[in-house]
C-alpha cells in the first residue's frame, strides 16, 4: 500500500475520477452497513480472497497485494486528516481480508499438499479438505466479525464526512 501511494505521488500511477456521491444522506443506515459487509464478506473477502485461495493458494496473497495496491493509490490523495479518519475501516478490512487469504491457503493446501497444510497427521487429500473446510468455517466467524465491525465504522465515517 506505501509503495503504491508513493508511486501515486510521484506521478507513476493514477486513478481516474470515478463516482463521488454513492450514498444518499437520506439513506438508512442500517441498510448502508448491511450493503457494505456483504460486498466485503462475499465479493472481496469469500470470492476474490478465500476461493482463489482454494484454487491455487498463491492467489490469495496475490489478491491481497492488488487490493493493498488500490487503497494505496485511492488514499493517496488524501490529507493525513483525512487518512486518520479512514484509517479505522482500513485497519478493520485489512485484518479480515487478512483472515479469508489465510482460509484460502489453508484450504489451497489441503488439496495440493495436506502434508504442508496439516503436517505430522498424515491425512489424505480428502480427509484434508474435510477438515480445512472446517477450519475456514471457524475463520469466517472471525472474517465476519472484523469486516461487520468495519462496515459499521465505514458508514458511519461516510455519513460523518457527507454532514460536514
Amino acid at each position: 500500500m506505501l509503495v503504491a501511494s508513493f508511486l501515486a505521488q510521484a506521478g507513476f500511477v493514477w486513478l481516474s475520477n470515478g463516482p463521488t456521491h454513492i450514498i444518499e444522506t437520506g439513506d438508512d443506515l442500517p441498510l448502508i452497513i448491511l450493503n457494505i459487509f456483504f460486498s466485503n464478506i462475499v465479493l472481496s473477502a469469500f470470492v476474490m480472497v478465500t476461493l482463489t485461495g482454494f484454487v491455487f493458494f498463491g492467489l490469495s496473497a496475490v489478491f491481497l497485494l492488488m487490493r493493498a495496491w488500490m487503497w494505496g493509490v485511492l488514499l493517496n490523495g488524501l490529507s493525513t486528516s483525512e487518512f486518520l479518519f479512514v484509517l479505522p475501516t482500513l485497519v478493520l478490512e485489512g485484518e479480515g481480508y487478512v483472515l479469508a487469504a489465510l482460509a484460502g491457503v489453508n484450504l489451497g493446501l489441503s488439496w495440493l499438499k495436506p502434508q504442508w497444510a496439516y503436517k505430522e497427521e498424515g491425512l489424505s487429500r480428502q480427509e484434508a479438505v474435510k477438515r480445512a473446510l472446517k477450519d475456514c468455517a471457524h475463520m469466517y466467524i472471525l472474517v465476519a466479525a472484523f469486516l461487520f465491525v468495519a462496515a459499521v465504522v465505514e458508514a458511519i465515517t461516510i455519513f460523518l464526512v457527507m454532514t460536514s
